[in-house]
């Protein structure tokens, strides 16, 4: 596309679907869906490139890549420019049409977006992928559904997860999956009476579901080991620009289970975290 062609479906895309609200994405011959500050999500985009290269050791063009609840494009498209075949999942049609747009703008033919909802991803569906990147999402489900999606996960990534999401600081209840008890809190997204398109249209706010949960760190990294991912761990740098206590990127991985020698650690394999905090 010229410059021309590029501003305007810039234009036609907003005017038809609204203004852009995460994404700042740099489009060729230098323009921006929104502007050249670093608004959004954009801190975000170095921290997940980073922990990819350091975690895998493998250029991007080797990787297939998932992008669960994609939003308006914006890692997808990050990471197609850098070679890699990429997938992104989104549940709202307006951000798939902005997104798309993006992509077109680009001419990313690694790059292809689907309007679902997350809570159908499956590997039976779509295929395992190198990496599952699961940014400002999961707190956004409601138990059981998160820790379903969870599992679907853990079933499609073969190297990587990374999550990105608000964990709860205040625990004041509990979920059991499985037998496994994981603390967090409760949040409301929406009013029980609201209707179907009032929630489809609250862009920071769950896709129709009223209540979200949220889990405490601990609790959150007992269910990935649960689940059968081998290490986990949090990424503190890069440092995102608005850091906030209550969020975490956590990088978690399928791996095979290495047994100590010494039997005094080997019975410590079973040890989880207290779900406090």
């Amino acid at each position: 596309m010229d410059v021309a062609e590029i501003e305007a479906g810039l234009a036609a895309v907003t005017a038809e679907h609204g203004p852009w609200g995460s994404a700042n994405v740099a489009l060729p011959h230098g323009l921006f869906t929104i502007d050249a500050e670093p608004r959004g999500d954009n801190h975000r985009t170095l921290k997940f490139l980073q922990i990819i290269a350091d975690v895998l050791g493998r250029p991007l063009r080797d990787l297939r890549i998932v992008d669960l609840a994609s939003g308006e494009g914006l890692y997808a498209i990050e990471f197609a420019q850098h070679g890699a075949q990429v997938l992104g999942i989104e549940g709202r049609a307006a951000n798939v049409a902005k997104a798309e747009f993006a992509r077109q703008a680009w001419g990313l033919d690694t790059l292809r977006f689907v309007e679902d909802d997350v809570r159908n991803f499956t590997a039976e569906r779509y295929g395992r992928f190198d990496v599952v990147l699961c940014s400002g999402i999961l707190y956004h489900l409601d138990a059981p559904d998160v820790f379903h999606f969870l599992r679907n996960i853990r079933a499609a990534c073969t190297d990587l997860l990374i999550i990105d999401a608000r964990v709860t600081m205040a625990p004041d209840t509990s979920m059991v999956f499985e037998g496994r008890r994981y603390g967090g809190c409760v949040y409301h997204e929406h009013e029980e009476g609201d209707p179907a398109d009032v929630r489809l249209a609250r862009l920071g706010a769950s896709l129709d579901n009223p209540r979200s949960f949220w889990f405490t760190r601990h609790g959150l990294a007992n269910c990935l080991t649960d689940l059968g991912f081998s290490s986990v761990y949090e990424c503190l740098s890069p440092v995102p620009l608005n850091t906030r206590i209550d969020r975490a990127t956590i990088v978690a991985r399928p791996g095979r289970i290495v047994r100590p020698y010494n039997a005094i650690a080997g019975r410590l394999d079973a040890c989880r975290w207290p779900d406090s905090a």
